[in-house]
């Protein structure tokens, strides 16, 4: 065997094959609970899509409410690793000397196009969308792994929304209207059949995320007009 070759999956270690199946189960469940939601959804039909047995979640997970759980904190990295770079380009530029209020304006309406940039694109499938759908009728402490994944995002828009309106960016109005502007960019996402029959759309590709941008900032621009 030439030294450099790699391994065929035939000889694979037993380790590496494992951690495949453990993955190829945690991306079938969160295509199943996405759709079924957590008490829709089958152990043994996740498992048949996964082309494994059964007795592979009892042995990675546990039991379904170990998989969901794995496919909840799995979808949380995966969102927050995405919002990451978005929220922290928004801090930096909020963090400078002598911000003005129609700069700041600015930044809150640059953090919401890439954050419906992100929602509406092809960075993440579309089943996790679908998943934090599903997940805010599925056990509590599933939601909330969910939840602390997109905490920063919510955090952050209530921090220029503070800015703007100089009220606490704890007070209950500041984080009240910080869910309303991230709820207008989700809605797209979460309830897309119904915004394509409304819109009369085929599709939310690069020209209709664009409207919606759009849409978005005229919004937030006419909210904090002086």
């Amino acid at each position: 065997m030439e030294p450099n070759r790699l391994i065929s999956t035939r000889t694979r270690p037993a380790s590496d094959r494992g951690e495949a199946t453990r993955q190829r189960l945690l991306e079938v469940a969160i295509r199943v609970f996405a759709a079924r939601g957590f008490d829709g959804a089958r152990t043994r039909d996740i498992a048949a899509a996964a082309k494994t047995n059964p007795i592979s979640i009892a042995y990675y997970f546990g039991n379904k409410q170990g998989l969901y759980h794995a496919a909840a904190l799995h979808v949380a990295a995966r969102w927050a690793a995405q919002q990451k770079p978005l929220v922290q380009q928004a801090r930096t530029s909020m963090a400078r000397s002598g911000v003005t209020h129609r700069e700041l304006v600015g930044i809150l309406c640059t953090l919401l196009r890439n954050f419906v940039r992100l929602i509406l694109g092809n960075f993440l499938p579309d089943c996790y969308g679908k998943f934090l759908g599903a997940a805010a009728s599925g056990p509590a402490r599933e939601f909330s792994v969910i939840d602390k994944g997109l905490a920063s995002l919510r955090t952050v828009v209530a921090e220029a929304i503070a800015g703007l309106t100089g009220e606490s960016a704890a007070s209950s109005a500041t984080r009240v209207r910080a869910l309303s502007i991230i709820g207008s960019c989700i809605c797209f996402r979460r309830d897309r059949p119904a915004v394509l029959r409304a819109l009369k759309w085929k599709q939310i590709g690069a020209k209709e995320i664009e409207v919606i941008e759009m849409a978005i900032e005229a919004s937030v621009r006419a909210m904090f007009s002086r």
